[in-house]
This record gives structure tokens, sequence and C-alpha cells, in this order.
């Protein structure tokens, strides 16, 4: 058994942004908890155990980080890279964008700040969840 940890940033559900005073005033993300975190984790490897069972990855085995991180959770393995997300945010307050990048930079840099993240340990080889732990500040 080989234990590993990553740190994730939940994808982004909602912003709402004071534009008069260029603040972010609240940041909603997809999943709010520890618990919420390993049963997003959960789901993602007991699909690409699926999808490999049906012989979907005929070329390779899939991979924790490629395939489940990578394609199935819903959350980022940097703040860089859940702010970065193309898929569309309820942006409330900045009309006309519709995801984080394209917000102004001052807007972008709190709501990165702003994420909450998780520590996960998993099992490298059976891919089992260990433990999620919020981040410390």
């Amino acid at each position: 058994m080989s234990i590993e940890t990553l740190t994730v940033f939940p994808m982004i559900h909602s912003i709402t942004i004071d534009k008069e005073n260029d603040l972010v005033t609240e940041i909603t993300q997809d999943i709010n908890d520890a618990a919420g975190i390993k049963a997003n984790l959960l789901e993602a490897v007991a699909t690409v155990k699926m999808y490999q069972k049906i012989d979907f990855y005929p070329l390779a085995p899939p991979t924790f980080l490629e395939d489940v991180m990578g394609n199935f959770a819903q959350m980022g393995m940097s703040k860089h890279l859940t702010i970065s997300d193309n898929t569309y945010h309820d942006i409330f307050g900045y009309p006309g964008c519709t995801r984080v990048w394209e917000l102004p930079l001052l807007l972008r840099d709190q709501v990165e700040a702003a994420l909450v993240g998780y520590e996960v340990n998993y099992d490298t080889e059976t891919w089992d969840i260990l433990d999620v732990t919020p981040l410390e500040d």
C-alpha cells in the first residue's frame, strides 16, 4: 500500500460581486465539505473502474490523476486550475462574465484567495480514499 496526498479545490458554482467597490462578496463552490469531497471522489473512482471493466481503456490502463481527477472529479488540483475552469459560472453583479477568468485580475485574485481546499489521502494501488481534511488557512 502506497499512500499519496493531493490538494484539491472544488469547482466554483457561483460568485457574487459588488462591482462598484471591486469586491467579491460571496463565492460558492460545488462541494462544501470533506464528506462531499470523499463522495465525489468515490463516485469518480467507481466510474473509471466501470469504464475499465468494459474495456474503455484499451491502450493503457487508467490512472488516478489523469482519469479520476482529470475527467470525473468536480475539483481541480490547484487554485489556478479551479479558476481556469472553462465551464459556465453564475456570476452575479458583473454582467457579461460567465467564467472566472473573464473577470478583471483584481476580482480573479479575490476569488482565488477565497477558494476552500482539502487534502486527500488515497491509496495509489487500490484508489481507496482514506482521508479528506480541510486545508488550514
